[in-house]
């Protein structure tokens, strides 16, 4: 081995010392979780359809594998690679034509046409978009800090003109892309991007009254969304799967054996498995009665099987990494790094709020998985990228206080 090849070998190893372990040991106690649920929630399925219980499980294996590695290489990469111009203008472009070819040619799953089959994978371009968006975003707000700090002194409507003449381009982008994704329709998709990008935006330095008004201003049109569609009992410009998922929401067993089928479900896992759950493999509502139980649906099944106690335990460990990615945040020094880490902390934050909200009936479904437990590997691995990012960030914010000291 030479000088240079040495070099290399030992930057790595150092880096892989200076990992945020507080971050990593609660991934690497989902990806367990998520292993062995995926088997218990896979098994009936994988044998009715493939005639081999372990079908699910060898995939979601492979998929942990992959995403141990993306882990460790992520995390290990140079982060001028997440600065550079071209690889994000270059990524924003292959997204958008990836979102026009699923459009015309993507596979449809529950409704929405979002999907590239690639044999031992399918790929959804709107999972890729979260973390180029992130990187996007804080790389575009890192380099116009001075400018958002103008727009402070900025009054009345004189604040939006300038956020539009400073954010113009963003904005054009994020509005392209999210109607790209809403038209496959990924609602679920447009809710998380929506809610990384406006999160951004918001703490990259705007007056907190924006931020009030904004979240406000959400909060209203979704409470005025769900009452139209209470009080007309329909919205002709939405697919009829979607508005089931909202009628079920609002009335989940007017009918329990059609559109709230799903939901009602859940309910009667939840219920069954009570405190200290029924034991693994022992669930009755993955054996046809819930459908997607090893994706969507896994939390409910992991409460029929595990009991609330040890589910409690799980959404802890998950809500303890997201606390630990914003925690991060707060020590990063450069602007991008805690924007960054804000936008992926955001991402896990509201992707699996969505999921679990919806598993117990105080959100609309909307086919968003659990980060890391959920069985697919398209998810896993993104989920996996945004890991290993945040802990590249906190690796070279110690390096260079290393070499400060």
């Amino acid at each position: 081995m030479n000088k240079t090849e040495n070099s290399v070998f030992s930057g790595i190893k150092r880096k892989i010392k200076l990992s945020d372990w507080k971050l990593i040991i609660p991934y690497l106690v989902l990806l367990g979780t998520g292993i062995l649920m995926v088997y218990s929630s896979s098994s009936y399925f994988a044998m009715s359809q493939f005639n081999n219980s372990e079908y699910f499980l060898i995939r979601q294996f492979i998929f942990s594998v992959g995403s141990l590695l993306v882990v460790f290489l992520g995390s290990t990469l140079s982060k001028r690679l997440f600065t550079s111009t071209k690889f994000l203008g270059t990524s924003l472009v292959v997204i958008f034509f990836l979102l026009l070819y699923v459009l015309l040619k993507g596979i449809a799953v529950n409704g929405a046409s979002a999907w590239i089959d690639l044999g031992l994978f399918s790929v959804q371009p709107s999972e890729l978009l979260k973390i180029i968006m992130v990187l996007y975003l804080a790389t575009f707000l890192s380099r116009n800090e001075e400018k958002f700090a103008d727009i402070r002194s900025a009054e009345g409507t004189n604040i939006f003109k300038k956020i539009f003449a400073v954010a113009k381009k963003p904005i054009l982008v994020i509005v392209t892309l999210l109607f790209l994704v809403l038209i496959q329709p990924d609602m679920g998709g447009v809710i998380i991007i929506g809610a990384i990008c406006l999160t951004m935006l918001l703490m990259s330095g705007l007056p907190f009254w924006i931020g009030l008004m904004t979240f406000g201003g959400v909060i209203a049109f979704y409470l005025a969304f769900i009452g139209l569609i209470k009080w007309q009992g329909g919205l002709p410009f939405l697919p009829g799967y979607m508005m089931d998922r909202f009628t079920a929401f609002l009335d989940p067993f007017a009918d329990a054996k059609d559109s709230s089928f799903q939901l009602v479900n859940s309910f009667y896992a939840l219920a069954r498995g009570g405190l200290f759950g029924v034991g693994i493999g022992e669930s009755v509502q993955k054996t046809g009665y819930l459908p997607e139980s090893y994706t969507d649906f896994i939390i409910p099944i992991m409460a029929e099987e595990l009991g609330l106690i040890r589910v409690l335990l799980v959404l802890l460990t998950f809500f303890y990494l997201v606390f630990r990615i914003f925690k991060i945040s707060l020590g990063i020094k450069d602007s991008f790094g805690q924007l960054v880490c804000i936008g992926m902390g955001t991402l896990f934050l509201v992707q699996g709020t969505i999921n679990v909200g919806g598993a117990v009936g105080i959100l609309p479904l909307t086919g968003v998985t659990f980060p890391f437990v959920s069985y697919g590997g398209s998810s896993l691995i993104v989920s996996s990228v945004a890991l290993a990012i945040v802990n590249n960030i906190y690796i070279n914010d110690r390096l260079i206080h290393a070499r400060l000291d």
